[in-house]
């Protein structure tokens, strides 16, 4: 008799209860995983800590959960690089990249997020001149549909590419090679002025400092800055502690959701209560400056626009928010990137604003995503592959001018779909024949 497994996702926005579900600590085993999946004509989906808001990694098939595959597995301080394996927390990597003096060139602000799950899904931190995470892969090892281990790098980039934002359609990532630079200090500036006023000047604004953040509550007209600059200054007395304020903002907004829930009228009236803290300038190590713990689950959505686009959209998001007669007490957060050249990248194409609404996991608050999905689509936003959407591959086809080269590699890579849930048919489609020019054979390297 199959025992059935039960898995959720950090929200439970999602969870699964698949036949199999493996935890393997090697490489050897999450091949192991695929093959048998392959053997029993199985669906399987690898997971890490569950920090998607939809259903991307679930099945009742078979699920590989990564976390117990981690670590580094080596550092090149020449390069400089590190490669990682995939089940490795983001803050796990960061911290043992600092203790060797170097750092990811930039990193978002879930620092429990493993590797391969920020990588996959586009993962951002914020800054003009940073990509995605994903935009500093240099080589990853990935198990195919029949539990072979292919090594690809920049040698071959197509195929690097798709692999580098691939949503797990492709292969389950092994271990990631990711670019480093040498580990930095930032210089952290609050500061708040009329939204209007940055929105008129937003892309002079976005390009101000190394990383710069915009968070609005859009039941007011005023909107908090954070500016961070890339320094050498010392590590102000206390600055690692700092992130903590933004930790107990969470904690606040959670308890204003509960309450919002069912006198909504008190979200803008109690959120000013929150104390605060100091917010004056300070220097803080770059890893912890970036990220904070999370402990009060939400749901979020996100979607990345080209950066000309982000004033119109919020200008047309303000009239959406206010008629709805219920405030999330998360702001709307907004943030800058480089663009990327990954086919399924949400920055593809060039410089990129991210427009991010967080909402209490009371049913009550939904109406508030529907509500930005909607205005965010009319402006050509994509959204962010691990958030709540409802978009579909009839939607995002047209939005990414490689689709079709996702897609060849896809079909090359995983003909018969072993890595095709429903969502993953909801978002990509089923997989198609490769076209007659395509030939497997010259799919990635084999690692063995």
């Amino acid at each position: 008799m199959n025992t059935r497994h039960r898995w959720r996702t950090w929200s439970h926005a999602a969870e699964c209860s698949p036949l199999q579900l493996t935890r393997p600590e090697t490489e050897d085993g999450i091949a192991e995983a695929v093959a048998r999946a392959a053997r029993e004509d199985l669906v399987l989906r690898a997971a890490g800590t569950g920090h998607s808001f939809n259903g991307l990694v679930t099945t009742d098939d078979a699920l590989v959960d990564l976390t117990r595959y981690r670590g580094v597995v080596a550092v090149d301080h020449d390069t400089p690089s590190v490669t990682v394996r995939a089940g490795t927390r983001l803050g796990e990597l960061a911290a043992a990249l600092h203790r060797e003096g170097l750092a990811l060139p930039n990193i978002g602000t879930l620092a429990e997020q493993t590797v391969a799950g920020a990588i996959s899904t586009g993962n951002h931190g914020t800054g003009l001149a940073h990509p995605p995470l994903a935009a500093e892969v240099l080589a990853v090892r990935l198990v195919d549909a029949e539990g072979e281990v292919r090594r690809l790098t920049r040698e071959d980039p197509e195929l690097l590419d798709c692999a580098r934002v691939s949503l797990g359609a492709l292969g389950v990532l092994s271990t990631i090679t990711l670019r480093c630079v040498p580990a930095y200090n930032l210089r952290a500036v609050s500061g708040s002025e009329p939204l209007d006023a940055v929105l008129e000047r937003f892309g002079q604004w976005a390009g101000s400092a190394d990383h710069v953040t915009l968070s609005w509550q859009p039941w007011g007209d005023t909107a908090g800055t954070l500016a961070c600059h890339r320094t050498t200054e010392p590590v102000t007395s206390g600055g690692d502690r700092r992130r903590y304020r933004t930790t107990a903002g969470e904690l606040w907004a959670g308890a204003l959701g509960l309450a919002g829930a069912g006198v909504p009228a008190a979200v803008p009236r109690l959120t000013g209560w929150f104390p605060g803290g100091d917010t004056g300038p300070y220097t803080g190590t770059g890893h912890r400056v970036h990220t904070f713990p999370q402990p009060v689950r939400f749901h979020a959505l996100e979607h990345a626009l080209p950066l000309a686009r982000v004033p119109e959209a919020l200008r047309a998001l303000r009239p959406a928010l206010r008629g709805r007669g219920i405030h999330s007490p998360y702001s709307v957060l907004v943030r800058v990137g480089a663009g990327d050249d990954a086919p399924l990248s949400p920055a593809y194409g060039g410089p990129t604003g991210y427009v991010n609404l967080t909402v209490p996991r009371s049913a009550r608050y939904r109406v508030l995503l529907r509500t930005v999905e909607a205005v965010m689509r009319e402006h050509g936003g994509r959204p962010h592959w691990g958030k709540a959407h409802t978009a579909d591959a009839a939607v995002l086809a047209g939005r990414y001018p490689r689709w079709d080269d996702f897609q060849r590699v896809r079909a090359q890579l995983d003909p018969k779909g072993r890595f095709t849930s429903d969502y993953i048919r909801r978002v990509l489609g089923p997989v198609r024949d490769p076209a007659p020019a395509a030939a497997p054979a010259a799919a990635g390297e084999r690692a063995r």
